[in-house]
């Protein structure tokens, strides 16, 4: 229920965000008046918008009244929008009161608008000849079908290519020859078309790419010289070679203004196409020859790719579970996804061979195919669902089986009884399918069996029907503007029930190896059970008394290093009569490496050491010994720098190796101090007159770097109210869980908020903030605070 759940927020996600985005849209009502329209036929639009059309899909227009008709769309401000009118086809365009079609009508969106536009006549129903000219060529943006001015003659006689030919008695006729004409002709299965095309000068000896599409064979003449042919051309079928050729070709009118293209034709299987609903005839097209080229091109390559990398993927997944199946016959479901795998792979490949298919013997092949795999990918995809999940294959499946039959049976021996009617039958009947795969699915959700995962396979065929509904929708037109703009989606869905059957096996395969190795590891620890118990017991009780002696040796070693440690701290703090002072220390173990100390006198003079060696632990306690000794050995005469400077130079002769010593210096006379640095983060002055902290940074190597460092001091004077904050570099570079810093300027921050306080105070606000920032994260460093207020 988690996935069905999932699902349905995802869905309601994508809806928000639709209404959210078009809510930000201007509206655009197009309004079309006409002066004409046939009786039963609508006003279409197509542009350059996923709402338009995009050029190829014809947007139905709202009527109004029977002469006025409208269109809504949304659009962002700034876009250009460009659209045509037809009435659901190119060969019905509008055109102006001259009959030639319009340009692209264009707007650029500025604000919420109506357009209104005027058709005078429509394309189709202008009886005119096919005239090419540089406007015309340009209004159709280089593009031109040639529909108008074919006369037609039933037989077949060589005189007619010729161009002088008087044709004059032939009647018109749509070359296509769908079902309605076809049967108004005496077919003999031969006839001959003409057609007198008047060309610019202009265009005079211009290469035009030209497309020939047709379902018979063909012979193509200009002015009387063959130039093309499709096929050969016969008076029977035995006779008679189809060849469809979909690559574009080039064609050159010479210097002469009206152009003679005949075509020889024939078509002995034209009655059988019907059936199929293919028309008879041909259809021919005029256009760039650079732009028919690369998109033949891709075509080609883009199917080439969806047949070898789809289908093969899907042909895989086939082959591996019909092996299956082989080598485990009792395991039916494997034989029933193989089957529905293979035809899955069947309308793939069957769905992109149209670029290929080179006659339409071969179409109606593929379309037969095409038909049976669908259908046989539904049963045997339907059988795999029940047998994830059921014990025996319920009764009701023999009600898909019936109807896929018929299907199959009206596809293969009655195509001619389809129509609307069929399509939408089909479409009812792949709902119910879904419905039942649906309930299928919540069947095995519920199922207490929780090692099934028969729920996840019934999601695998759902997506899939999903995508394949999706598919049909796309295909007829109810989905205009299909998600990221991808118009192939059937494929993924087919993809995504591969992985979710694949998923599914794994598991078995996996609680198979599972279930075998538990049973040879409890084979195993039942002949060695009372040797094993015996030997972990001996092992384990050594163990525990090696590691509370070395734990007990180690905890008395620790705690002589912080008895040591902290004989080594003053036993109290100096109490001066104009200063109060505050100290705090926290080791991140139970051996620190920080370390502060005081000398004074009863002159008032004050020096205050803060001290952090490099890491923790024992090595870090010997550092401190050897500081405290320097220290102590000095008297309260000597200069902070001269000390500092002193003290580099004997632990450098010490030769510790990488053991070093931060130390900070403040030397407090009267209202002046002192302060020297070296390696440690910087003095904070609160001066409580102006309220601000001012930061004392003295950049300098720690005791035991460089040889003869020159340690620098700074000076300033100090009035009542003052505060003086020392610190080691533990609670500004204190992490939180996040791994984040607690940083200098935090601790600025913090400071100047707690320095009215008295110093103990100070210190217990500083170490809640520390707390409240580690907020139970490890404290990797060891923290120290010295705080002297003036009085």
């Amino acid at each position: 229920m988690r996935i069905f759940l999932f699902i349905t927020l995802v869905s309601g996600l994508l809806i928000l965000t639709n209404v959210l985005s078009f809510s930000q849209q201007q509206k655009i009502s197009i309004y079309v008046k006409v002066d004409t329209i046939p009786p039963n036929s609508t006003v279409h639009m197509t542009g350059n918008t996923d709402e338009l059309g995009n050029w190829i899909i014809m947007q139905p227009m709202k009527i109004i009244s029977r002469n006025e008709w409208s269109f809504v769309i949304k659009a962002e401000k700034g876009d250009t929008l460009q659209m045509k009118f037809n009435r659901g086809n190119w060969d019905t365009e509008a055109v102006d009161s001259n009959g030639i079609e319009f340009p692209n009508f264009s707007y650029i969106v500025k604000r919420d608008t109506n357009l209104h536009y005027r058709i005078p006549g429509w394309r189709d129903l202008i009886k005119q000849k096919i005239i090419i000219t540089p406007q015309r060529l340009a209004n159709k943006a280089g593009f031109l079908e040639l529909i108008e001015g074919w006369k037609y003659q039933i037989g077949d006689d060589s005189s007619w290519k010729d161009p002088s030919f008087d044709d004059s008695n032939w009647k018109t006729i749509n070359p296509l020859l769908t079902e309605e004409n076809f049967y108004k002709l005496k077919w003999t299965g031969n006839i001959w078309f003409r057609n007198h095309i008047y060309v610019d000068s202009a265009l005079w000896n211009k290469t035009f790419g030209f497309l020939f599409v047709n379902t018979g064979a063909a012979e193509v003449y200009l002015n009387g010289k063959l130039i093309y042919t499709f096929g050969k051309v016969g008076h029977s079928k035995e006779t008679e070679t189809v060849l469809i050729d979909r690559n574009p070709k080039h064609i050159l009118f010479n210097g002469q203004a009206e152009q003679v293209l005949a075509v020889r034709y024939s078509n002995h299987r034209a009655e059988e196409m019907f059936a199929y609903n293919i028309p008879a005839g041909f259809s021919a097209d005029l256009g760039d020859l650079n732009i028919y080229i690369p998109n033949r091109v891709s075509t080609i390559r883009n199917n080439s790719i969806y047949q070898l990398a789809f289908g093969a993927f899907v042909l895989a997944f086939a082959i591996m579970h019909f092996l299956l199946y082989i080598f485990y016959p009792k395991a039916k479901g494997n034989l029933y996804y193989s089957i529905c795998m293979l035809a899955f792979a069947g309308v793939v490949y069957t769905g992109m061979e149209g670029a290929f298919i080179t006659s339409m013997v071969d179409a109606i092949t593929v379309f037969l195919i095409n038909t049976l795999s669908i259908q046989l990918s539904m049963l045997f995809g339907l059988l795999t669902v029940y047998y994830s999940t059921f014990n025996k294959i319920p009764k009701r499946f023999t009600f898909f089986l019936i109807i896929s039959g018929f299907f199959i049976l009206q596809t293969v021996f009655f195509p001619f009884l389809g129509g609307k009617f069929l399509d939408y039958t089909f479409y009812i009947y792949i709902i119910i399918v879904s419905v039942e795969i649906v309930s299928v699915v919540i069947h095995s959700a519920k199922n207490k069996d929780s090692n099934s995962l028969g729920w996840l396979i019934g999601i695998g065929f759902l997506l899939a029907m999903f995508f394949i509904v999706y598919q049909v929708l796309i295909m007829a037109n109810v989905i205009t503007h299909p998600l990221f703009g991808i118009r192939l989606v059937y494929v993924y869905g087919i993809i995504l029930l591969a992985i979710t059957v694949s998923i599914n096996l794994s598991k078995k395969v996996s609680e198979a190896n599972s279930d075998l190795e538990r049973q040879l590891t409890q084979i195993k620890e039942l002949s060695q059970k009372s040797i094993e118990q015996e030997r972990k017991a001996k092992e384990e009780e050594l163990s525990r008394k090696l590691l509370e002696a070395d734990n007990k040796r180690k905890t008395e070693e620790l705690e002589e290093a912080r008895k040591l440690q902290l004989s080594m701290l003053p036993t109290k703090i100096p109490s001066l009569p104009n200063l109060d002072i505050a100290v705090y220390m926290k080791p991140a173990t139970e051996v620190g490496g920080d370390y502060y100390d005081f000398k004074y006198n009863e002159n008032g003079t004050l020096i205050i050491a803060v001290g952090d060696a490099t890491g923790h632990g024992m090595k870090a306690g010997t550092m401190v010994a050897t500081i405290k000794g320097l220290f102590t050995a000095e008297g309260l005469e000597q200069e902070p720098v001269s000390f500092l400077s002193k003290s580099n130079s004997v632990i450098r002769d010490m030769h510790l190796g990488n053991i070093f010593m931060a130390m900070l210096l403040a030397k407090i006379e009267g209202d002046r101090v002192s302060i020297s640095s070296a390696g440690m983060p910087p003095v904070l002055i609160y001066r409580n007159d102006k309220k601000i902290v001012e930061e004392f940074r003295l950049q300098a190597l720690p005791l035991g770097g460089a040889s003869e460092f020159k340690y620098q001091h700074k000076s300033t004077t100090i009035q009542p109210g003052d505060t003086l904050l020392l610190m080691s570099d533990g609670f500004p570079e204190l992490f939180n869980p996040q791994k984040e810093l607690l940083d200098y300027e935090k601790t600025k921050e913090l400071f100047r908020t707690y320095a009215h306080l008295n110093p103990n105070a100070i210190i217990e606000n500083l170490c809640e903030e520390a707390d409240k920032w580690r907020d139970g994260a490890k404290q990797e460093d060891d923290i120290t605070f010295v705080v002297v207020k003036v009085r």
